[in-house]
């Protein structure tokens, strides 16, 4: 990769000389790296001295794209997004877009039709570019060029993660409850089933918190209730663990029979009662 410093350049971009700070991958150095799971499909390619582009999809969203940087962009601005042919054709340009560009180390950030668009300029082999002013003097014009070349050897690979994710987010998964029978704290298939979609996700999410509170009913000592209650969410977090979700992510409370949902005088509320809250949080 190369980048060439605030130098006099004649560009097709710009009818006259001027100051250009120009990013771009050299045609032997442009990669593109694909990172796939079934909630999160990730399409990189990195470019020297400035940072990466990347496509990003997420199970349940749709595409976007994303410019990051190594320097933090100090206050918003504006650029122009164009598609450039590569210098083996025939010089082209066609602008595609007018852009808003963010304080911060993601200042450009579009999905839906806009980052298709991008996409499909990339399968055309075509350079998607961003032009802007410097942002320190706002003087030097830069142009950063998304290269095409090698984007076709990894877009199988990226369309098929897309293809196979989960037809929903990460916030699909809400809290839920788990209720026992009397005096019992074993888990029934049934519940397992209902923890399963917590595991997909927790698994992969590494900031997904798990907070287990558990519960009892009215009836018998309240020692007992306290150590009932931390049997059961000792049944759900040993099959969460079981099934791959870290021990560092789940969290408990015994709580025993101080918090109950409903009054212990009936079958019905004794029931709701006797159960473990399985609360979802993101740190």
């Amino acid at each position: 990769m190369f980048r060439l410093f605030t130098i006099l350049l004649c560009l097709s971009l710009s009818p006259g000389l001027q100051a250009v700070q120009r990013y771009q991958s050299s045609v032997d150095d442009s990669q593109w790296l694909v990172h796939s799971s079934p909630i999160y499909c990730e399409m990189v390619h990195a470019i020297s001295y400035y940072g990466n582009a990347r496509f990003v999809y997420s199970s349940g969203g749709e595409l976007a794209f994303q410019l990051q940087v190594l320097q933090s962009a100090p206050r918003e601005s504006v650029a122009s997004l164009y598609s450039i042919a590569p210098f083996w054709r025939k010089a082209e340009k066609k602008e595609l877009a007018q852009l808003t560009i963010s304080k911060g180390r993601i200042p450009i950030y579009v999905e839906g039709k806009l980052a298709l668009r991008i996409f499909y300029e990339l399968q055309a082999g075509r350079h998607p570019t961003f032009h802007y002013k410097d942002w320190a003097v706002f003087e030097d014009d830069v142009y950063v060029s998304i290269s095409s070349v090698n984007f076709y050897q990894q877009l199988d690979d990226f369309q098929r993660c897309m293809s196979q994710a989960l037809p929903y987010g990460s916030d699909h998964v809400k809290d839920t409850t788990v209720y026992f029978a009397n005096n019992r704290y074993n888990l029934a298939q049934e519940q397992r089933k209902r923890l399963n979609e917590i595991v997909l996700f927790a698994k992969i999410d590494k900031s997904m918190k798990i907070q287990l509170n558990g519960h009892a009913d009215g009836r018998g000592r309240r020692t007992y209730n306290k150590k009932l209650s931390a049997r059961r969410i000792g049944a759900v977090e040993k099959y969460l663990i079981s099934q791959g979700v870290p021990a560092a992510q789940i969290r408990q409370l015994a709580l025993g029979e101080s918090r109950p949902l409903a009054s212990n005088r009936s079958e019905r509320g004794r029931k709701n009662n006797r159960r473990v809250e399985v609360l979802i949080k993101h740190e």
